[in-house]
């Protein structure tokens, strides 16, 4: 696959999917013609050009916005470019959502064999692939259901399943395993690597920094539709940590959040336990977060969580609102509010942290989900002597209790 100084540009604002709203539409382009603004369009790609050889694995990283998707479904020929060229060499699936390409009224089974009638596969060859289909997604029992009935679990697995095994020449594959569990994500990325073993090309997309490194044997990093760091992914995975982190480099990260959701956060800060706001603590100290936002709805379960990772985006452990003994009731009152919380002393080892934050109504919806806010750093406070080398091996060093019973 071959992309020369690819842009796509896109007008604000312009949707017209009926003609009820085409017709006022239209009209209203002709009576501003004349004062028309360039600022009416933006690009959402810009002068991308790369490429990638058979049996290589792409990654591609970026914040949201940066222009991931749109890239993708131009490679996928889901959308032309405005600008550049593209040529791809051989059969190309494309896995970039959830149930696309897949009839909501057909089977799962049905499903199987329409995909493989689109790449122009031949029925001698899917019923070679069939069972080995149906056994990587798990869906056995499901087979024969209408895939309108699948959670999108399912959809995720059995859409995989089928991208993998029908022996694309290219695979590409956006975010959409996000919604697998981890079994089943290390299942994708084990398939993966088998078939850029087998001399095909992967494109894959991801905000799992972990899985980008382990897989991959370039990426790049798109920001604002331009590419602005190519390399081995380590490299890359560092200068998007760097610029994804850096807003919150001072302890104290505002946000800006839909003021009509129900609730909002617009603080975030890291106190150590003299109330100073920083990004440097000792292990022998406390880590502490301090929340503050808007409840703008009462009655009803609103969770506040707060994801801890290691900078390449492992998940150490995630805390929320709902494990204090009040549970739902710190957040009932309407109006602002400020919320702590802490992380124990001599929990986590010396190293660097970044942290996610959720804002969700419990089995309801997610209001706000932000993989990367800010980061922070835990040093050694005093020194290692013999045994002491011992507390800090592991990702969380948690004081658990040792007794003697017999």
């Amino acid at each position: 696959m071959e992309v020369e100084h690819l842009g796509k540009k896109f007008r604000r604002g312009e949707l017209f999917d009926t003609l009820r709203d085409l017709i006022p539409g239209t009209l209203r382009r002709l009576r501003r013609k004349d004062t028309e603004r360039d600022d009416a369009w933006f690009w959402a790609l810009r002068d991308v050009s790369f490429c990638v050889h058979r049996g290589e694995v792409l990654g591609i990283v970026g914040a949201n916005g940066a222009g991931k998707s749109t890239l993708l479904k131009i490679l996928a020929r889901i959308l032309r470019p405005t600008t550049g060229r593209l040529m791809v060499r051989g059969r190309l699936r494309a896995l970039i959502e959830i149930a696309a390409g897949f009839h909501p009224d057909l089977t799962g089974r049905e499903n199987i064999y329409l995909n493989a009638a689109i790449l122009g596969m031949k029925m001698s060859e899917v019923r070679e692939r069939f069972d080995d289909i149906v056994e990587f997604a798990g869906i056995g029992p499901f087979l024969d259901t209408p895939v309108k009935r699948y959670s999108s679990g399912m959809f995720a697995r059995l859409g995989f399943a089928v991208a993998a095994h029908l022996e694309p020449d290219i695979l590409v594959v956006d975010e959409v395993l996000a919604v697998g569990d981890a079994a089943f994500q290390a299942k994708c990325l084990g398939k993966m690597r088998d078939v850029a073993g087998e001399g095909r090309t992967v494109i894959f997309v991801s905000h799992n920094m972990r899985a980008i490194q382990q897989l991959c044997h370039r990426a790049i990093l798109l920001e604002q539709g331009c590419i602005v760091k190519e390399g081995p992914p380590t490299e890359v995975v560092e200068a998007y940590l760097a610029r994804a982190l850096s807003h919150g480099a001072s302890g104290e990260c505002a946000l800006s959040m839909n003021p009509a959701a129900p609730i909002t956060i617009s603080h975030l800060r890291l106190l150590n336990e003299r109330g100073n706001v920083t990004t440097l603590f000792s292990r022998s100290e406390r880590v502490v977060f301090e929340i503050e936002g808007f409840v703008n709805e009462v009655g009803r379960r609103y969770i506040i969580a707060l994801d801890i990772k290691t900078m390449d985006g492992l998940l150490l452990f995630r805390t929320h609102s709902f494990e204090q003994p009040e549970s739902y009731r710190i957040l009932d009152k309407k109006g602002p509010f400020v919320l702590r919380c802490y992380i124990p002393a001599e929990f986590l080892p010396a190293g660097r942290y970044e942290v996610g934050l959720v804002v969700a109504e419990r089995g309801v919806c997610e209001f706000e989900n932000r993989h990367r806010v800010m980061a922070f750093d835990v040093f050694q406070d005093s020194p290692l002597r013999g045994s002491d080398i011992m507390t800090t091996v592991g990702l969380v060093t948690p004081d658990c209790g040792w007794e003697r019973v017999c």
